[in-house]
């Protein structure tokens, strides 16, 4: 019989328009993904194809997952249909098999939603070919991957949201309780997800997901741009396992709803709670209407009063039915479970979030504030878009509309009321998690309590909230169904997404748009919050304005077709309704052409793809001037004026200019600044105001660039001066929201951002390759050649247009009264005029042509190094790792000075920043670092990694690695400057903190290494020729190096690097490449390692080792005979990621760890040919573990597996 109740479900859901509307809508998602960077789901993968075997999977996956909320209504109907079409009765009297009700039904939902997936895969296959992509950002159709991705991935996912679905609609038998129980597994899964975070938790979190999208994550990790081309992951391991146990989960749901299910008369149960609200609507009712004044009973007659409805009934129907609903929602079971999963999403956002070394920030408001946003987002936002429909229709649904209807009531007051409803669970929402904060808060301790700052920042996080509130209910009472209403929602909230697809991406055309808003807690809001008020003061009139729209649908009665209710709302819009809106929508557009003139007018407004445009044009028109000859810059003297308080800054430098070629040179090309139209965020206007006779031969303001030519050529060896004034301004606000250099309390500008410099920028260029054929620009353009003698004339910073040596600098700087203005050099006084303090630096040896200049209210903190004075200028919330930033400043001048030679300054100063800029910085005798990144992580407890202490050394270390040996301007300058500051950071913190705390470091950095590679962008270039990939020269250089050092000795690497210094200090054209740095590296390696350094450092080289099988029997001596089966696989990779393997040629290092303690047992290196070895050891104590490289010294593609457990059997001879 289940097959007639098979056949007849499906019928009826193929019948169904929803179930064709939601296919098209997934079907276009999928289209439009699979052909378009613009819409990919999932985001793209470095060198990834469009149609790339992994990124079809991916896709499928996470629409299966979205398609999760859309299915609800045919899985979960198909149990609550009976019961909400009043037959239930009818249908349970009848002599049936529950088994055949259920498997039926739950068969024909489950088909239906496969006849959706099915017809959005061929979309997908569609949407890559038909796109008119460019070709070569395309793969050969090949049926394969989406067939796997469809039934390993698609079709287990689909079975086991129709299980949960069918038991929820059994336990619960409410529609809205399915969509909480939705929701709950929603968060919950999200919050298994921040598992996946931690190394160690990773093969975890891959079987908690039931969606296997974390398996496939950790099959195909370390995936190259190859891979994710031509490969699909094995179907073993974790995902085979995750595959067949969430089937099972699956399968016994379904058990448990057959179980669980109980044919149930209507009126048998429970009081529905749309009878218990039909029941307080009545009584709200009667309390609503006006009562006529009694009249004293010994009248003898009764007058008749007719009642008198004004504004102000209305304002107290409004209020009543205001609280009515309010209550009805606060109290409501729904409402109070997804409350408390939005606070248990937060509190795991928190606790996981965050993490870097094992250490996480201290709980400081303005990251609770964004925790709690993060935690409450998902959460809340389908709170709204539930409760805009339950709020419109719930009437409909109690069956009582009708005398609703019927009441003297104005259409604006239910409308009204249910605004405010929305609005009271926003601030519910947003403020419930603002006591669990603070209690976090005092448990941690270390913190002040900011009350104002919570209220404030609780409040500007509301408004995004109430605002798409507002426009949810007013797509319902428009849509008059409450089905196609959380359509046009689903539809609004992703409008945002679309329209940036279509590079259309101010706020003032997509609705609730707000620019981000970032609070620092040494700038606050700044002058920020002025730009986002206006429009969120724009986007709250045009809300105005859809309310008033919308009283004007207000449905009472029958709903009539949508064409006469247009009619009517038509007329309803005259009168003071009328009036009320074209006063709003007036004010709305005034509040618009204000927002226009700051950020289109005042400022430059671009979008992405005209930034990407505009910087396409300035290669097209410059990059042919890249190879003229330019002076160089051997002095810069400057007086800066900062106006904090303004954002303003002022400039006037005097530059010497040597000309350093073999010919005269009668041209300047002058790159003054950004033009007003290239998307900068401040407005530079430079003006030269000194320079020997000369005309303007060429001046292209679009682009901030001047071509002047000499009337006196500059002789080869002769000098030159150049003076210059520049003014730093930021007029109004802009579209982005972008942070400026300029700040009330925080400013950081850098030379080459505001001072005019010479000849061609090539970092401005477009990288992506994409985005240069659609432009006609073809390859991407590489740094020079490692062998490229002419380019070894310049350093690294040719690259960002700055041409110089080592130039003499002194900086004269002024700032606000409660400010330090702060620049490179040695203090040579300091005073204060006018109300201005100032400030006069001067550096007492030439460095390279790059300063920063800041200004701020700090703190200071002091202390010195055999002479040498440590200063650490930080905010006064901030002082939790001053003491760790001077260790790790003593800590590194300890470590560099005794191995690589002294300290070239006379002391060392770092600077707190706002976080604005994420990162750490290092200039001579300067440091600036952001107040994000190491001074307000937690590094209280023994166990912590203090990667303060690391980072400071990091940038100290360029003193020497950068300042003192400076890199040439070819493939490798990055090996110089940033793989040999980690490195003497790295042991500079291993003398700190031992060898075992490091190996967390060096865990990360293998980890990042081996992610980075797949989302190439260009080719993985070997760490000798590295062009700036951040995973190669940071995280390969740490290990590279440092597994050389465990080879070699710390004493043979240090004192190459210390020759390297003697003997390349301050050298100048030529500058020091890599292979210079590896010519002294290798001078002090033994022959047998040779061809070790060139596998770290010439060739791309991973390993992948596993321990297969480890077996134990304790001999009669009481000693342990351990048999050890291992594979073994070197492989060499060209730069898109393709191995191949090679002769294992080196010794291989095994451990075996003991019982109990994981102490090391044994720990010998073995010399052993690649593919399956046999290894015999014999060990004192019980082993529990055998692991293949027990250091972790090699780069192998997985680590989990070089370990495993160690089977005992029993005793032996």
């Amino acid at each position: 019989m289940w097959t007639e109740f098979f056949r007849f479900d499906l019928r009826y859901q193929l019948r169904q328009p929803l179930l064709w509307i939601v296919a098209l809508a997934l079907m276009l998602t999928a289209g439009l993904s699979a052909g378009s960077d613009a819409f990919r789901i999932g985001g793209a993968i470095g060198n990834a194809h469009l149609n790339a075997p992994l990124l079809i999977a991916r896709q499928l996956g996470i629409l299966s997952v979205a398609a999760m909320f859309l299915v609800t209504v045919f899985i979960a109907g198909a149990v609550l249909r009976d019961s909400d079409a009043g037959i239930a009765d009818l249908l349970f009297a009848t002599p049936m098999c529950k088994i055949d009700y259920l498997v039926g039904r739950f068969l024909a939902g489950l088909c239906a939603c496969v006849v959706i997936f099915a017809l959005v895969t061929a979309a997908m296959m569609a949407g890559a070919s038909l796109s008119g992509a460019d070709p070569a950002r395309l793969s050969p159709f090949a049926l394969a991957p989406y067939a796997w991705s469809f039934f390993v991935l698609v079709l287990p996912n689909l079975l086991f949201v129709a299980a949960l679905l069918m038991l929820l609609a059994t336990v619960t038998r409410s529609m809205l309780m399915v969509y909480v129980g939705v929701l709950a597994f929603m968060v919950l899964w999200s919050a298994a997800g921040f598992l996946a975070q931690r190394q160690d938790n990773v093969v975890f979190a891959a079987l908690l997901d039931p969606f296997a999208l974390r398996a496939l994550a950790l099959a195909t990790r370390y995936f190259t741009s190859a891979d994710t081309n031509t490969r699909l992951p094995e179907l073993t391991g974790a995902l085979l396992a995750n595959r067949a146990v969430w089937s099972m989960v699956a399968l016994g749901m379904l058990a448990a709803t057959i179980a669980l299910f109980k044919p149930q008369r209507a009126g048998t149960g429970r009081q529905s709670a749309l009878a218990r609200h039909a029941a307080g609507l009545r009584q709200a009712v009667a309390r609503a209407l006006v009562r006529p004044q009694a009249t004293p009973s010994s009248a003898r007659h009764t007058r008749r009063i007719a009642p008198r409805f004004t504004s102000t009934t209305g304002w107290a129907q409004c209020w009543s039915m205001l609280c009515l609903d309010t209550r009805g929602i606060l109290r409501s079971m729904p409402f109070v479970v997804m409350l408390l999963l939005g606070v248990a999403n937060f509190l795991v956002n928190y606790l996981v979030g965050g993490m870097r070394f094992d250490s996480t920030p201290y709980p400081l408001t303005r990251l609770m504030l964004q925790e709690l946003d993060g935690g409450l987002n998902f959460v809340l936002t389908l709170v709204l878009l539930f409760y805009s429909g339950e709020l419109v229709f719930k009437d409909r649904q109690a069956r009582i509309d009708a005398v609703a209807d019927a009441l003297p009531v104005p259409n604006w007051a239910p409308l009204l009321a249910k605004c405010g409803a929305l609005v009271a669970v926003v601030l519910a929402f947003v403020f419930t998690g603002v006591p669990v904060a603070m209690v976090i808060q005092a448990i941690k301790g270390g913190v002040p309590f900011e009350p104002l700052l919570y209220l404030q920042g609780t409040l500007i996080a509301a408004v995004w909230y109430v605002l798409m509130a507002v426009a949810l209910l007013v797509l319902q009472t428009v849509a008059a169904n409450k089905y196609a209403g959380y359509a046009l929602g689903i539809a609004l909230m992703a409008s945002g997404r679309v329209l940036q697809g279509l590079d259309i991406d101010h706020h003032l055309a997509s609705y609730a748009s707000l620019p981000t808003l970032v609070y620092s807690d040494m700038n606050g809001y700044g002058h920020y919050l002025a730009g986002w008020s206006w429009f969120a003061l724009y986007w709250s009139l045009f809300a105005c304005a859809l309310v008033l729209v919308a009283q004007a649908f207000w449905a009472r009665g029958l709903p009539p077709a949508w064409r006469q209710r247009a009619v009517r709302a038509i007329g309803a819009l005259r009168g003071k309704t009328g009036a009320a809106l074209v006063l709003c929508m007036a004010a709305c557009a005034a509040c618009g052409g204000w927002i226009y003139y700051n950020t289109n007018v005042l400022n430059p407004y671009l979008s992405a793809s005209a930034q990407l445009d505009l910087r396409a044009d300035y290669e097209k028109a410059w990059r042919g001037t890249m190879s003229l000859p330019h002076p160089h810059i051997i002095s810069v003297k400057t007086y800066v004026d900062i106006f904090p308080e303004q954002q303003r800054v002022e400039i006037r430098g005097h530059y010497v200019l040597q000309n350093k070629t073999a010919q005269p040179l009668d041209t300047l090309h002058i790159q003054r600044s950004l033009g007003p139209e290239a998307g900068a965020v401040s407005r530079v206007d430079t003006a030269i105001t000194g320079l020997p006779a000369h005309t303007v031969a060429r001046d292209d303001p679009r682009f901030g660039i001047q071509l002047i030519k000499l009337a006196q050529p500059l002789a080869p060896g002769a000098t030159l001066p150049l003076d210059f004034t520049v003014r730093v301004s930021h007029p109004g606000f802009t579209n982005h929201g972008k942070p400026s250099p300029i700040n009330e309390n925080g400013t950081l500008f850098t030379f080459d951002e505001y001072f005019p410099q010479f000849g061609y920028n090539q970092s401005l260029e477009i990288e992506d390759r994409n985005e240069r054929r659609a432009r006609g620009l073809g390859e991407p353009n590489r740094l020079p050649s490692l062998d490229d003698k002419a380019a070894q004339r310049n350093n690294f910073w040719k690259l960002y247009g700055i041409h110089g040596d080592l130039v003499d600098f002194e900086a004269t700087m002024s700032t606000s009264a409660d400010q330090i203005a702060m620049a490179p050099g040695t203090l040579q006084r300091s005073w204060e005029d006018k109300g201005r303090r100032y400030f006069h630096y001067k550096l007492d040896q030439p460095v390279l042509p790059f300063f920063s200049f800041q200004s701020a209210r700090w703190e200071v903190k002091q202390t010195e190094w055999h002479g040498i004075p440590i200063r650490v200028y930080y905010d006064r919330k901030h002082p939790y790792n001053v003491d760790s930033m001077i260790a790790g400043a003593k800590g590194a001048l300890e470590y560099f000075t005794a191995n690589f030679g002294p300290y070239p300054h006379k002391e060392v100063r770092i600077l707190e920043t706002p976080l604005y800029l994420s990162y750490a910085r290092s200039f001579p005798t300067v440091i600036p670092f952001s107040e994000s990144l190491g001074f307000i992580n937690d590094l209280r407890g023994e166990d912590k990694v203090d990667h303060v202490f690391y980072v400071t050394a990091h940038e100290i270390a360029h003193q020497w690695w950068g300042d003192q040996v400076i890199a040439a301007n070819v493939q490798g300058s990055a090996m110089v400057t940033e793989s040999l500051a980690e490195y003497a950071s790295l042991m500079a913190t291993e003398h700190h903190v031992g060898k075992e705390k490091l190996r967390s470091i060096l865990r990360w950095d293998l980890d990042e290494y081996l992610r980075g590679r797949g989302a190439e962008q260009m080719e993985e270039q070997p760490l000798m020729r590295v062009e700036g990939q951040v995973y190669v020269q940071y995280r390969k250089g740490s290990l590279a190096l440092y597994r050389l050092k465990e080879e070699i000795g710390e004493a043979s690497v240090n004192r190459a690097l210390k020759r390297l210094l003697d003997e390349k200090r301050y050298q100048t054209s030529p500058y020091v490449t890599s292979r210079d740095v590896l010519q002294y590296l290798r001078a002090e390696t033994p022959s047998d390692k040779q061809q070790l350094v060139t596998d770290l450092f010439e060739r791309i080289v991973v390993y992948d080792n596993r321990v297969q099988a480890a077996s134990a029997v304790q001999r009669k001596d009481g000693k342990w005979e351990v048999s050890i089966q291992v594979s073994l696989a070197k492989l060499v990779a060209d730069g898109k990621g393709v191995e191949k393997p090679v002769a294992y040629d080196e010794p291989v290092e095994i451990g075996v760890l003991a019982e109990g303690t994981g102490r090391l047992l044994y720990r010998e290196r073995h010399v052993l040919a690649g593919g399956l070895s046999r290894v015999t050891v014999v060990v004192d104590g019980e082993p529990a573990d055998v692991v293949v490289d027990p250091s972790g010294l090699l780069i192998d593609r997985n680590v989990a597996d070089n370990r495993r457990k160690v089977e005992v059997s029993g005793a032996g001879l």
